[in-house]
């Protein structure tokens, strides 16, 4: 069984956790791309842009496993553990890992803030990467009605930190933006465009607390992926 690899490999502590953990599974490590997968191979890649979205798509269509990795949807540093974002064939997306039940996001003691009852509306546009299928449009963020939020990692000289930037915020709009799940957190309203969001609720307490309770099955703390059983999880399902 061989597990091709496909970081970004300027973090050298993110390759060694992700080795380990599909070492652990039994899988031989390959790092990079093929076109060419065997019965038995995975595919394991950061985000899916470019070749990497094309080998994702030759893999499925042989039935061959693909997890998607990425910056956790809530944070790499969240609760006081550092995080990465784990699922079945998109990262971004609801229904592509499993629910296990609530006790893993209430086992933190995250606090989220009541909804505020007023405030500016601000657009908090993605970075426009990604498969087609989920990819943000271009001109969708400025066609949105709100004040429009550069995204820090294009215009970080722009930018102020993203909670004094909100300060004054009632509501989101957002495509599928992570900076929208904090704004959730402190009790701003978000109202997303991408399908099948993962971070989707009714700004309603209920809804959005049974969202988090989701969301917790798709982040692993470093160590949680270095044991592999992140892995072992999400092979083992299926995405809708």
């Amino acid at each position: 069984m061989r597990a091709y690899l496909n970081l970004r490999y300027t973090v050298p502590e993110r390759r060694a956790i992700f080795v380990a953990g599909l070492e652990r599974l039994g899988f031989r490590i390959e790092h990079g791309l093929t076109r060419d997968p065997h019965d038995g191979d995975i595919f394991v890649t950061w985000s899916r842009i470019h070749e990497g979205d094309e080998v994702a798509r030759i893999f499925t269509e042989r039935g061959l496993p693909v997890v998607v990795a990425e910056n956790s949807t809530w944070g790499n540093s969240f609760a006081g553990r550092d995080w990465y974002t784990l699922a079945r064939d998109f990262h971004n997306v609801a229904e592509t890992f499993p629910y296990l039940g609530p006790d893993r996001f209430d086992s933190l003691g995250v606090e989220l803030e009541p909804f505020r009852v007023h405030g500016e509306t601000v657009v908090l546009a993605s970075r426009g990467i990604g498969p087609a299928c989920y990819r943000m449009p271009p001109g969708w963020a400025e066609r949105q009605q709100g004040r429009l939020r550069a995204h820090p990692g294009r215009f970080p000289e722009r930018v102020k930190p993203l909670r004094e930037d909100l300060a004054n915020c009632g509501r989101i709009i957002t495509w599928g933006s992570g900076a929208a799940v904090k704004a959730l957190m402190w009790g701003i309203q978000v109202e997303s465009h991408q399908p099948r969001w993962i971070a989707a609720q009714d700004n309603t307490e209920a809804g959005r607390l049974a969202m988090f309770r989701r969301l917790a099955h798709a982040q692993f703390t470093h160590e949680e992926i270095a044991s592999g059983e992140p892995f072992a999880r999400l092979l083992e399902f299926t995405a809708r």
